[in-house]
């Protein structure tokens, strides 16, 4: 998959030398306390994840493929974003997340829009979903800042090993992130 890219972002495919990064970002509390893995996040685990990832060509249906986000001015990474497809492709999901230091500059923001924008635009998706818990404040600002629309929440339906909490969905059609891109 070739490389995408923002005014200040590039969401480049993951790479081996990420796994470091990967497993530190994903063993901050504060990160994985709205995730569906458990911090610490050993290394192993992270080699594991990106292997799978880098073993199909970009986002195929019925897996998550995930890009690293990197800032252009100094080539650091931010964190990652994540995309899912249906089975007929049709309907993508979208996560990301961004180390504790990266947050608050509207990285997420941008990194998302330009990822809804490769789902609608260059894969031709229909709908783009995305979910949250409801305590995360922080990721439903990012998804109503680029214009996703709350749907609810789904009681009880998301679990992290032994845990469950509930779901907050969003989504947002192609026709109407069209409308959003041709207003920008």
């Amino acid at each position: 998959m070739e490389t995408l890219r923002t005014e200040r972002l590039a969401l480049r495919p993951m790479t081996m030398d990420d796994a470091e990064d990967l497993a530190e970002r994903r063993s901050d509390t504060s990160t994985a306390q709205y995730q569906a893995w458990r911090a610490p996040y050993p290394v192993e685990r992270a080699k594991e994840l990106i292997a799978d990832v880098t073993s199909r060509p970009g986002p195929l249906p019925g897996h998550w493929y995930q890009l690293a986000v990197v800032r252009l001015r100094d080539d650091r990474v931010l964190g990652d974003v994540a995309i899912w497809l249906s089975e007929n492709g049709r309907t993508a999901e979208v996560g990301f997340t961004l180390h504790p230091w990266a947050r608050g500059h509207y990285y997420a923001t941008e990194a998302t829009a330009r990822l809804v924008d490769y789902a609608v635009f260059d894969l031709g998706v229909h709908r783009v979903e995305a979910s949250t818990h409801p305590h995360n404040i922080s990721s439903i600002k990012v998804l109503e800042r680029i214009g996703f629309i709350h749907e609810g929440v789904r009681r009880e339906r998301y679990w992290v090993e032994d845990e469950v909490s509930d779901d907050a969905m969003y989504a947002i059609l192609d026709r109407e992130w069209r409308i959003r891109r041709a207003q920008d």
